[in-house]
This record gives structure tokens, sequence and C-alpha cells, in this order.
């Protein structure tokens, strides 16, 4: 427990790094800690100092010394200054790569969750573990990856790319419906979330079309030069039987790329379904020459309508 003499050497030293005397404030702390080794708040300034001095991993030493300590502490106040320590430790760990040390200590910030919502970096504590999780996934550390997700739309519910970043996961994973509950928190947290409600429209088309239909009519508003998103559009539409909005839609994907194949096809099936047989052979005729392993499905197409 450190005495008044500490604290004033503590003071000192905040003063010295408001002052730009960052060498000196680190001497302070220094010498406040050859004396009180537990003083976990003046450990948590050196790291701060050391870590942004670019000595990143005796910074992390010094954090996980604090983590430790307060995890013993029972002071009021205590659980405020172990939330600014995990963040700060976890922040420095990414820093150098180590995604793997925040999700060691990913279950502490449910602890010091009401800390964290007070000193408003809950946020900063979810980002966090977002990029953590990130990187879990490029490492195909898919268990890890959604762990970490998890966690940080406990944090923030209103974590859209989290959400939808959750949902990719599961419904990799055939999980559905868990994969649609994902992303409607994903388009409820930021409604002008394109992937996410292009996503979920294709997720919905077999079991709710009209919805579906609206999420990626919803999706295609918001990036309406995006030809793949249109052609795909433009297949719920002819699914669901509704040829002139078809037609309509794959017309605009062809004006938006006209090598796009699967567009002309399109417009080539709906036109047909409307009964304009010139405009549906001219567009086949276009489908083939960009893509003729089309060939077969172009060839049942051209036969007699029965």
């Amino acid at each position: 427990m450190q005495d008044a003499s500490a604290r004033q050497a503590f003071e000192t030293a905040v003063a010295q790094i408001e002052d730009g005397n960052r060498e000196g404030a680190r001497e302070t702390l220094s010498g406040v800690l050859d004396a009180y080794p537990e003083y976990a708040e003046a450990r948590l300034a050196l790291g701060i100092l050391l870590g942004s001095d670019g000595k990143k991993s005796e910074a992390r030493r010094h954090m996980r010394m604090a983590l430790d300590q307060l995890g013993v502490d029972t002071r009021t106040g205590t659980e405020s200054l172990r939330g600014q320590v995990l963040v700060n430790l976890c922040a420095l760990a990414l820093e150098e790569g180590d995604w793997e040390e925040v999700a060691a200590f990913e279950s502490e910030f449910e602890t010091v969750q009401d800390a964290l919502q007070r000193q408003g970096i809950v946020e900063q504590a979810a980002s966090i573990l977002f990029d953590a999780a990130n990187r879990a996934v490029k490492e195909e550390r898919v268990t890890q990856a959604r762990r970490l997700y998890l966690r940080a739309v406990s944090l923030d519910t209103e974590f859209g790319e989290a959400w939808y970043n959750l949902a990719v996961i599961a419904s990799e994973d055939g999980e559905l419906p868990e994969a649609q509950e994902y992303l409607r928190r994903a388009v409820a947290a930021e409604e002008t979330f394109a992937d996410a409600h292009f996503l979920l429209g294709t997720l919905l088309l077999p079991t709710s079309p009209e919805e579906a239909v609206t999420h990626m009519e919803k999706a295609v508003g918001l990036a309406p030069d995006n030809a793949q998103w249109t052609t795909l559009l433009g297949s719920a539409y002819a699914r669901e039987r509704d040829f002139e909005h078809a037609r309509e839609t794959f017309a605009r994907a062809v004006r938006l790329d006209d090598s796009h194949a699967d567009a002309h096809l399109g417009f080539a099936v709906a036109s047909r379904a409307l009964g304009d047989e010139e405009s549906a052979r001219s567009a086949l005729r276009r489908a083939f020459e960009l893509n003729p392993e089309l060939a077969g499905r172009i060839q049942q197409m051209m036969q007699d309508r029965e």
C-alpha cells in the first residue's frame, strides 16, 4: 500500500507528462515502483509512456503486472483502473501483432464492462476485440474469432460490422437462423449497411422471398453501381415470376457491365417469359459470346417453349 509520499511522487510524474518532460516522468515513476512495486496506477502510467516511446514489450510486461496486482485488490475504484490497464495492454498487444493475448483476456472485458462504460472507453474496447477477431479469421482460427466478435457486440450492441462478421461465420457453418439474426442486428444498428442487407436478402430468399427482395432492393439502392448485386436482384424477381421487374433490373445490370454474361442471360429469361423472343435471342447470343460455358443452358432456352 503506497503512502502519501508515493502519491505525491505519482502526481509529480503526471505533472511532468503534462509539461512534456517524459524522461523525467519515467524516472519518477520508476522510483515510485522501486519503493512501492504494487502501485498499479503508477505501473499503468509507466507502461503507457514506454508504449508510446516504442518500448511495447516492456510496456506490456508492466501492464500484465498491474493486472495481476489489481486482481487481488478489493479497493473501491479498482475496477475502473483494471479496465484502463486491460484496454491499454490489449491495444499494445495488437500493435505487436499478438491477437492471441487479446483472446486470452477476452473474458476479462465482461468483468470490467460497467467500468469501461462509465469511462467512455467501451467502444474502444469493442474495437480492440473486433480487430483481434479479424486477425484470428485470417489465421483460420474461427472459434476464437467468433468468441471475440461476440464479446465485442456484448460491449457495443450497435457494432454493425461485428454482427455482420458473426453472420458470415455462422452462414459458412450452416447456422442460417443465427446468421439471419446477426444480420438483423447489423442492419438495425446501421440502416445503410449495404452488405448486411444483401447477405440477409440472399439468406432469406428460400424461405421468405418477399422480405428477401426488400433487403436486396435496399442493398442495390445503397450500391446502385454494383452490377453483380443488380443481377442477383433481377434473379430474385424472376424467381417470384415478376418478369417485368426482372427484365428492367437485368437491363440495368447490363448497362452497368455489358461483360456480365449472367445479366444478359437473365434478361433473355425475362424477355422470353414476357413473349419477346427477338430480344431473348439477341441476349442469349451475347451471353454465349461472353461465356461459352453457358452453352448448355442457352441451348435449352433456345428450344421451342412447351
